[in-house]
């Protein structure tokens, strides 16, 4: 099953490639590395978990870090006739939790996978170690950015996100302040060069939530409100200030929906925060690390 990926992926993206087989019949990639309690990566849309590859190689000395592809992304199977919703998403993490056996775990996550964290961790709130969150909501936006309404447009969703892969070339380009370069950018988009590959991409566009009867709005009312049960969680947001997607305003919302969590904002940083901030990364590394069980390392 494992894949060939050509020699600029395998360099800056170094990690063995591992497959579970989900019930619903797809075929789920997933990265692990290292050992030690485990991390659990869930990245959003439109990336993969390239996404986290600098965190990873960061945490991997003291941790299991366990990084999912959602399915129709990164190294994941990309089935043609497929529900590619946020319901499916968060059906699939805890699928892939459950054969994996996780215990106690930490998450990192941005964007929709942390809608998936925040499902997860009010299934098993007692296994959860911490929470590390990027910028995402678990709400509707009040207004979402003209370029998303662009896309939402049937025969714009087609066209540029289907036929030409425009949508992740311009969430990369208005999601990032330092430019990537040659190499990191075609590892963003090397999972879905062809045509066949861009399904989820398409359809993770359809499933923001924009009209009060959007399918999806109910599952997120539903996570909102239950997410009291974290509010004595380790949970900190790990803010980009200039996000086109999500602003400050969408940060405050946070804090009706998990008001004891912390915060950290950081400036000239876009929706890929870990590209832009290399302070973020390592911020997110010592959170996590502050937040292991102590116990377990008292006579290490």
């Amino acid at each position: 099953m494992e894949q060939l990926l050509p020699p600029f992926l395998k360099r800056i993206y170094p990690f063995q490639q591992h497959y579970v087989k989900l019930r619903n019949g797809p075929t789920m990639h997933h990265i692990e590395e290292g050992s030690g309690e485990t991390v659990l990566f869930l990245h959003g849309h439109p990336t993969w978990s390239f996404f986290f590859r600098n965190l990873i190689l960061l945490l991997r000395p003291d941790f299991r870090c366990m990084a999912i592809d959602h399915i129709g992304y990164g190294l994941s199977d990309k089935p043609r006739n497929y529900r590619y919703d946020i319901e499916t998403h968060i059906e699939n993490a805890i699928c892939f939790a459950e054969v994996k056996r996780f215990k106690k775990f930490h998450i990192v996550a941005q964007d929709f996978g942390a809608v998936v964290a925040l499902a997860m961790a009010e299934r098993w709130p007692e296994r959860i170690s911490s929470m590390s969150l990027l910028n995402s909501a678990v709400f509707a936006l009040p207004k979402l950015p003209a370029i998303i309404l662009f896309f939402k447009f049937p025969l714009f969703t087609f066209l540029c996100s289907r036929v030409f892969n425009l949508f992740i070339r311009v969430c990369l380009h208005l999601g990032t302040f330092s430019i990537p370069d040659g190499d990191v950018l075609d590892g963003f988009l090397w999972p879905h060069r062809k045509f066949s590959n861009r399904t989820a991409v398409a359809a993770g566009i359809d499933d923001i939530p924009w009209l009060p009867d959007h399918p999806s709005l109910e599952i997120l009312n539903t996570i909102s409100k239950k997410a009291f049960i974290l509010c004595n969680k380790k949970i900190k947001f790990f803010w980009a200030d200039d996000d086109f997607r999500y602003n400050f305003d969408v940060l405050k919302a946070w804090g009706k929906v998990l008001p004891n969590a912390l915060y950290k904002r950081y400036q000239m940083a876009g929706h890929f925060l870990l590209e832009d901030s290399t302070e973020a990364v390592n911020d997110i590394r010592t959170f996590v690390y502050g937040a292991r069980n102590i116990e377990k390392h008292l006579f290490k």
